[in-house]
Formats: structure tokens, sequence, C-alpha cells
């Protein structure tokens, strides 16, 4: 019997995943995907924008989305198995990657939320498709469109036909490809026109059937004029000629050629990361979990299941066993990675579109090191309570989500609230994943200086996202003796000028003889001198009023607070700061990728004090102790037993401190990710 997509589920838990197009084999591909040669990118699609469909997954990628009340579904989660079959569906016939979202209409107000969601997504996803939506909220959204300003194609799609999906896939395709913004009044007129074509005779002929739909597709689009301006010269038959190349040589027919004589060895980084991004339209792609014959087998397996209703099948066993969701579904592996542009990297409040490469960067990051299959999400919303609604919105289909790149003070409230309301693993990796790492750091300067964290006395400059996790993980861990400055100077309990909330709760804390003056003051004596602020805050003269052996951990990019050398010159024991080409990298990608697996694992409630420093040990004692010296704190960020032990010692915390939902042997959850970096999603078959 021809096999099913019921099948294809229960073998490879689920048909799809997020891969990277890049494999990140040393440092230095890792400074081209991520920092430090993303922040170019950043800056290259600030200053041009349209650039956005060249260098990022725009052009070619599309936001899936149903909340599930057509079919009147019991849980909106159980429409996993209808939107992974329809993205498989979308990539394998015509190289659409399709990201699937469930959203939580209990909690929805109405078509306009519904609106509020599409512009939001819109700043990546230029076409956004629904399937499996009531007919009423379908007309009202329709209407709605037809008169609103918003900078993308909404396709609805609720039809369960197999050619109808076909259909609506070639003009998904056309519309992606001439970048065009169709009104819903257009794509219906594109509909019309794709009646004429004949799919009667499939599977033969399949190529020439998808093909033919793209084409009159396309055609009709070119005809009304709308192909963007930066493609206005590119014919339908371009278009349609690259699409048959597609059938025949698989997705490099899409891949850019490098820059004739432009090696890699010649220029820096920011121009070969600009080649790159340009190369592969993007550094991630959706990728399918089976590899089919043919095409025409796919859709003889297509055709078969939609007969037998094999989704409908596959939606019982979770009524039978809801934990069946996680192992037959992309679910317990598919996280989200939510910005809103506020704060990208040193860049600062570019926005949402300029900051989807560093989204997307870390996509690859979570994906080779922890195995996570990670949706950049870039919204545009600015305020921190109506974004948690719309990251509540998004939630039912993820396993977890990583917040990025949100500016302080508005990071610590957006945190705060979604982790109250959104039970499943959350982070702002900005603050924390900075802190753990920065902590693993001193748990080693300790060993080697044999001092006691109780006597310690830590200095902190600069008073925002990474700044303030790092005061509060540092004293949850034993430090007790603490002055954190800000641009006004050292934080004190009651100081008037440049004081709000968050401040004022580290003032609770921290500085407890109430010290007043600036940075020059604050390091006189430390043991520890943290820096998350700006280059050369620092100086040699600082370093020397410190006590005897300090540790400097500048870690401002790209220039750090001071440069190594000149600390050590002036009496520092150890310098660590944020970058590669120095010793003793602070590495966020230490930390996010093995906390996040430990904590999906064990389908942790949230990512606790607990975890966070079960993760900073499992970091620090990666290098053995009589390993360790000034030069070698920390292992390096692509060493890759890290995020396995890292996993391990998070899922070992999270079950101790009860936020775990399920009990898992540890060992399996350091086997189990060491796998996942070491074949990609092959281990859950």
């Amino acid at each position: 019997m021809q096999p099913g997509l019921k099948q294809l589920f229960l073998r490879t838990n689920g048909l799809i995943s997020i891969k990277p197009k890049i494999r990140i084999t040393d440092n230095y591909t890792l400074s081209l995907v991520y920092s430090p040669g993303v922040g170019h990118i950043c800056q290259v699609i600030q200053k041009n924008p349209d650039l956005l469909y060249d260098l990022t997954i725009t052009g070619n990628s599309v936001a899936l989305l149903s909340d599930g009340s057509r079919s009147q579904i019991k849980k909106p989660s159980w429409m996993i198995p209808n939107l992974e079959a329809i993205s498989a569906l979308y990539k394998a016939f015509y190289d659409i990657d399709a990201y699937p979202v469930i959203l939580d209409k209990e909690i929805m107000n109405g078509a306009d939320d519904y609106l509020l969601i599409i512009d939001n997504l819109s700043t990546t996803y230029k076409t956004i498709v629904f399937v499996d939506i009531e007919e009423k909220l379908t007309q009202e959204l329709l209407h709605k469109l037809e008169n609103a300003k918003i900078d993308c194609t909404v396709v609805i799609s609720n039809t369960h036909s197999l050619v109808e999906q076909l259909k609506d896939a070639a003009l998904i395709k056309s519309a992606l490809d001439s970048r065009s913004i169709l009104k819903p009044s257009l794509i219906e007129q594109i509909r019309l026109k794709l009646k004429g074509i004949d799919f009667s005779q499939l599977p033969n002929y399949l190529t020439a059937t998808l093909s033919s739909a793209y084409a009159a597709s396309l055609n009709e689009i070119h005809r009304n004029g709308l192909f963007h301006h930066t493609v206005k010269n590119t014919t339908p038959s371009q278009f349609i000629s690259k699409l048959n190349d597609l059938y025949l040589y698989g997705e490099i027919a899409y891949y850019n050629r490098w820059t004739p004589k432009q090696f890699l060895q010649n220029n820096d980084i920011n121009q070969n990361s600009l080649e790159l991004h340009k190369r592969y339209n993007g550094v991630i792609t959706i990728a399918l979990k089976f590899n089919p014959r043919s095409l025409e087998d796919l859709y003889r397996i297509y055709e078969l299941s939609y007969r037998n209703n094999d989704i409908l099948e596959i939606q019982k066993l979770f009524e039978a066993d809801p934990k069946k969701i996680r192992e037959v579904t992309l679910k317990k592996n598919y996280a989200a990675i939510v910005t809103n542009g506020t704060a990208i990297l040193g860049l600062g409040n570019i926005g949402p579109a300029a900051g989807s490469p560093v989204m997307e960067g870390k996509s690859v990051l979570f994906n080779a090191l922890g195995g996570i299959d990670l949706m950049p999400i870039c919204f545009k919303e600015r305020d921190p309570h109506k974004l948690v609604q719309l990251i509540r919105y998004i939630a039912p289909i993820f396993s977890a989500i990583n917040l990025e790149d949100l500016r302080a003070p508005d990071c610590f409230p957006i945190e705060e609230e979604a982790i109250q309301s959104i039970h499943i693993p959350l982070m702002h990796d900005d603050q924390h994943g900075t802190a753990v790492v920065s902590l693993a750091a001193l748990i080693n300067y300790l060993k080697l200086t044999k001092k006691n964290v109780k006597d310690l006395k830590l200095v902190i400059n600069g008073a925002g996202a990474a700044g303030v996790a790092i005061c509060k993980l540092l004293h949850g861990h034993g430090v007790e003796d603490i002055l954190i400055c800000d641009t006004e100077g050292i934080i004190y309990e009651g100081r008037p000028k440049n004081m709000n909330t968050f401040k004022n709760d580290l003032a609770k804390f921290t500085n407890k003889n109430k010290i007043a003056g600036k940075l020059e003051d604050a390091v006189k004596g430390r043991d520890l001198f943290v820096g998350v602020s700006s280059a050369g805050a620092l100086t040699q003269d600082m370093v020397r009023n410190m006590n005897k052996d300090p540790f400097i951990l500048a870690l401002a990019n790209p220039l750090p607070e001071i440069m190594p050398d000149d600390a050590i010159q002036a009496g520092a024991f150890i310098v660590a700061t944020g970058r590669s080409d120095f010793n003793n990298q602070v590495n966020n990608s230490l930390a996010f990728p093995g906390i996040f697996r430990g904590a999906i694992d064990t389908k942790a409630k949230e990512i606790n004090l607990q975890m966070k420093i079960a993760a900073a040990y499992a970091i620090a004692n990666s290098i053995k102790e009589s390993d360790l010296s000034p030069t070698k704190i920390l292992p390096g960020a692509l060493t890759a037993e890290i995020p396995a032990n890292v996993a391990r010692a998070v899922a070992i915390a999270a079950m101790e401190s009860g936020v775990a939902q399920v009990k898992v042997d540890p060992e399996e959850v350091f086997d189990h990710t060491r796998k996942l970096i070491m074949e990609g999603s092959i281990p859950t078959l």
C-alpha cells in the first residue's frame, strides 16, 4: 500500500524542520552569519529597505496561519498536522518556505486583532496565508483587507482540495517572486485564470502543469503592472525558466553565484557577510524531513492521504493521548525568536525589518548548537503590553520563545508579563544569556584565585538589559557587595536623578553604603568589573585602583570598555570580552542553545534562577581545573559538548526546582542534544 501522511508523521515526528543554509564550521563562518558580520547586513537594509528581499528570507517566505475555527477543532494546537502538510506541499512543489503559526482565537477580539497580527508580521513576511478560518471571519477580513493599507499579500486558502491547494501555491509563488502586494479582488481574478489550467491528468505532466499554473498567475500580476520596482526589468518568462530549473536541479537553482574574483580571504568580514547573504537570500530555510523519490510519488501520497482523511486520524491520536502532539509533529522542537527591533546589537533602534538578519543568524545558532527549529518573528509593535498580547496570540504552536534585542527598560516588563501569561520556556537572551556566561567566567576566576564569592566586590557599568540581569544573577549566586553605574554615575537608593522602577529595585539590594560618584569612584578596591556599556569607558588608571588580581569583563561590542592588552598592562589578572578574536570570549551561544534544549525537553513552565545557575556551572566545569589559565577561563563558542552539558544540567535543575512538567533521564537529554548537533533532525526518526 502507498504510504500516507499519517505514516510519515509517525515515522519522522512531523514533516518539516528549519535548517541553516550554511554550515557553521568555525568562528569565522559564525562571524559571517552572526555578530559582527550580521550587523553590517542590518545597516545595509536600514539604508535601503528594498534589499530585505535579497539579503533575508523575505523574498521566499510566508507565514502560514490558522486558528482551526472553520473545522471547530477542540484545541488550536491540533491544527499543527494540517499546517505542516500544507507547508511541506508548498516546499516540495514550489520551493516556498512556509512557517506555521497557530493563533489563539479564544483571546483574540475579532477581525481587528487578526489585522493587527498581519500588519505586525508583514515586516518579514510579505505574503501571509490563512487556512481553516471560519466563514464569517473570512468575509470580514477580505472586506477590511481590500481597503486597508497593509504592506503584504494575504491569501485565505480554506480549501481541503489538493488541486486547489496547488493552485493557491502557484499564486503564492508568483506573488513572492514578483514581490507584489495583492488585494483580495486581484487574488480572485488570478484564481479565475487558474480555472483554465487542466489539473485532471495529475500526477502525469505534473511539473508542466505546476509551471503552467505559476505562469498564468505571474502573467496576470504582470498584466496589472504590479511587479515590484526591484524586479520590474525581469520578465515573466525569466521567472518561469527559473522555476523549471528548480524542478531539474533542486533549490540550488535559486542560489546566486559568488561575485567573480571576490575571494573571501581578500575581503573583510562585512563584505564577506554581504556576499554570503546575497548568495543565499537569507540563511535559513524550511526543509522536508523525508525525501520522496519523485514529485509524482509525493502527489500520490497526498492524494491518498486527503482521500483517507489522514490528518483527522492524526488529530484523533491527540484526543486519545495529548502527549502525542509533541511526539508526532514539529511542536516539541519548534520555537520562535521575537523582536521589535528597538535594540539591535549595538546599533540601537533600527526597526524590525533591518533587525531581521540578526533573528535569522540566531536561528542558525539555535539549530546548529541545540537542534531547535526557530522561526524569526519581527513585530512592529513598540508598546510593551501590546507586544506581549501579540506574543500570546501566536504562542500555541511553540514549545519555547526567545525574546531578542528589546530595548531597556521595556524589556523587563515585557519578559515578566510574558512569563506570567505564557507557561512555556521564555527568556530574553540579551539579559540572561550574557549573565549566565558571565557567571561561568566568574566561577572559574574564583577557582584560579581561590577567592570566596561572599568576599567579592563587584562593579557593573551599564544598567540596561544585560547589566540588570548580570547584577541579579551574580547576586543570586552569592555576590553581596555590588555597585552598579549608569550614565549618571553610581546608583543608590534615593538618588534624585535618572532613576526608574527597575533601578529603584536594584538599589534595594546593591550599594548598601549609598556610595555616590562616578565610575572612577566605583572601581576603587573592586575585584571584578563588568562592562556592558561603551568603548573606552574603563581606563588603565581605574584598573590600577582595583583590588589585587582583578577580573575585567569588558563586554561592549564591537569595541570593549578597555582593550585586553591595556587592561593586563595596568594589572588585570584576567580579561574577557565579547569578541572572538580575543581570549575568553563571553559568547551567549555557550548558554542559550543548551538552556532552551533542556527547558524544552523537560517541558519547563519557565526558565528560573536555578536553571540559569546550573547552566553557568555546566559551562564553567567543561574546562578541567588543571587546564584553567588567565587566557582560558571559558570554552570556545563552537565546542560541541557544551550545549549537551548545559542541556543536561538545565534539565536536572528544572526537575529539582519543580518547573519541569515531564520527568526525563538527564543522560538521554545529553545524548539527544549531541545527536541533534551531529545529525540535525535525523535522531528523531
